[in-house]
């Protein structure tokens, strides 16, 4: 009970709350309205007066640019006022100059829109005014009209109809006040902030550093894979032959045993370490994921899986690199969560593409009950196959097995 009350609290003072922040608005509304009626109303007039010697085009653009001005004091009230935030939309420059000063405004879509709002503003900023004014005086009005009412004599009936009123409208009045604004707020939105285009740019441009981070990053962990296999890996298997003579010289020799067994840890190091490298290569990038796609790479990973895996590939085109990557990690990830967790006897890997899509099926009859939410392999993954648009999802009842699948928009390459 006292969570509930606590909650209706809450949505009382969040109400009350939109409600103050409205009415503020619309109070602003009639001082807005009149301010924006007497500046473009004699603007606009003078400047299509005068379009045809002319000068009316200069005029017209002073006038989109004033607009450009008084859309920043609109968007300053929303956010004092209601909180907010709407962003000015991106302003097309095409020339510079005097030329440019006058023709960008008039060519500029945002400035029309800007200028559209201000009119628009000028009418429902007065009707938001009475809607607000009425909404807080008319039920005070009404309701305490029963005590002054006496003296004028009124009919009981209308004393009544009065006082119905006054609580009728402690209802309908915040709903009128909440309506209005949020109707303002829309068309501040569509108006004020970016438009279609400006959004669709926005988006477009998002894709296209998103895609080339994504690549970037791709290529960067090929590059640490090259380094790795063709710089420390090889030097330490120098490291490692240059030992392995060193202790066959030594035993020749008939040298000390305490400096051979020194070596063969040395030796036995090296090799661990030259294993360790390998690894981290094959996880970064393997080598064969390159020379021979996604099917010969996920066939290293089944054969190495400590699980007896099922594999079955079929790709319409080969991926390009990242989506390739993508998925071999996926699959990696997958069959070592099999291997070390599921106390599985058989796992299935099934990938299969058509001109959109690259789906893969990972499933196991292991213990199942995996949790996406803990473990930062899983989480890993599904945000690793989100940065390309992908998809990833789990089903893991209790004793029933895992079964995930994963789905990567394809832009594919011919093989």
């Amino acid at each position: 009970m006292g969570i509930d009350a606590t909650r209706r609290c809450e949505v009382k003072r969040f109400t009350m709350s939109r409600l103050l922040r409205g009415s503020s608005y619309g109070f602003l509304g009639l001082p807005f309205a009149v301010l924006w009626i007497t500046i473009f109303s004699t603007l606009l007039s003078v400047s299509f007066s005068m379009l045809i010697i002319g000068v009316g085009f200069i005029l017209l653009s002073i006038t989109l640019r004033i607009a450009g001005v008084c859309a920043s004091a609109e968007r300053w009230a929303l956010a004092e006022t209601l909180g907010v935030d709407i962003p000015p939309a991106p302003r097309m420059i095409t020339e510079g100059g005097f030329s440019g000063f006058i023709t960008n405004p008039l060519r500029d879509g945002s400035y029309w829109r800007e200028l559209t709002f201000l009119c628009i503003r000028s009418i429902v900023g007065v009707v938001s005014f009475v809607i607000v004014v009425g909404a807080w005086t008319f039920p005070i009005f009404a309701i305490t009209s029963f005590s002054w009412g006496w003296a004028t004599e009124w009919d009981f009936s209308v004393f009544v109809v009065l006082f119905f009123l006054g609580f009728l409208s402690l209802v309908i009045g915040p709903l009128l006040v909440l309506g209005v604004t949020e109707v303002q707020v829309a068309m501040a939105r569509s108006l004020l902030g970016p438009g279609q285009r400006e959004l669709i740019q926005r988006v477009d441009t998002a894709q296209r550093n998103r895609d080339l981070s994504v690549e970037a990053a791709e290529a960067e962990r090929r590059r640490i894979e090259r380094d790795l296999h063709d710089g420390a890996q090889a030097r330490l298997a120098t490291v490692a032959m240059d030992l392995g003579r060193a202790k066959r010289k030594l035993e020749r020799n008939g040298g000390d045993a305490e400096v051979s067994a020194i070596i063969d840890s040395a030796h036995d190091d090296a090799k661990a370490a030259i294993v360790e490298l390998r690894d981290l290569a094959r996880g970064i990038h393997p080598a064969v994921l390159n020379d021979r796609g996604l099917d010969a790479a996920l066939s290293d990973i089944a054969a190495r899986c400590l699980v007896p895996v099922h594999l079955d590939v079929q790709l319409l085109h080969r991926p390009a690199a990242h989506i390739e990557s993508a998925a071999y990690f996926a699959v990696s990830e997958l069959l070592t969560n099999v291997s070390k967790h599921s106390k599985a006897n058989n796992a299935w890997v099934t990938v299969r593409s058509d001109s959109q899509m690259l789906r893969i099926d990972v499933s196991d009859d292991g213990l199942g009950g995996v949790d996406p939410g803990i473990g930062s392999g899983v989480s890993g993954l599904q945000d690793r196959i989100q940065s390309i648009d992908g998809t990833f999802s789990i089903h893991s009842p209790l004793a029933g097995g895992t079964s995930a699948l994963v789905e990567i928009p394809l832009k594919t390459k011919a093989i």
